[in-house]
């Protein structure tokens, strides 16, 4: 039971982490630098290809049986899922802004910082949300067989940037992460 939750916080940390080298992206803004747009376009690629269909899908399940389980904690529940369609939707507009600035369209700062900006502190604000008022219910009033019935029907996929091996796709970006851990890994 616990493995789910345990990798969930685990997803968390790594996405702190993402949002974190996202933020000082973002910050080069207000000191008139140019930020590395390829990176932001990976962290966001990253962003909406594993928690948006792997993790927040996994946790859906969950938080809908802890409603089941609860009927007292419909209105955190409905709001947790329906953040998750918000941060999926607002995580491909701005991947699609990236895309659009590493093409080479001209676009204006506050078509990127904005949005940057806004996904960064919704995503922290919704993991915060989850971890303390979800996941603690979850493992208070799931039973093992709930547990078992949730991996059946999502098998934990291997994550390709924090997973035992990098996609070829997030290598630069595991570098960047690297590099930032000063773990000396990412060669």
């Amino acid at each position: 039971m616990s493995d789910i939750i345990d990798t969930w916080r685990k997803d968390h940390v790594n996405f702190s982490r993402l949002l974190n080298l996202l933020e000082v992206q973002v910050k080069l803004f207000h000191e008139d630098e140019t930020p590395d747009y390829e990176l932001m376009q990976d962290i966001i690629y990253y962003m909406t290809h594993y928690p948006d269909l792997f993790h927040h899908p996994k946790e859906d399940l969950v938080f809908d049986m802890v409603k089941k389980a609860d009927s007292s904690t419909r209105s955190v529940v409905d709001e947790l899922m329906e953040q998750h369609v918000v941060l999926r939707e607002s995580g491909m507009k701005l991947f699609g802004n990236l895309e659009a600035v590493v093409a080479g369209a001209m676009l204006s700062r506050t078509s990127v910082e904005d949005p940057a900006e806004t996904y960064i502190a919704y995503f922290r604000s919704h993991m915060k949300k989850e971890e303390s008022e979800i996941f603690p219910l979850a493992e208070k009033l799931l039973s093992d067989e709930d547990w078992r019935d949730v991996d059946a029907a999502v098998p934990p996929p291997i994550d390709p940037l924090f997973g035992p091996s990098v996609n070829e796709r997030y290598l630069a970006l595991h570098r960047q992460i690297a590099d930032e851990a000063g773990c000396g890994c990412g060669e």
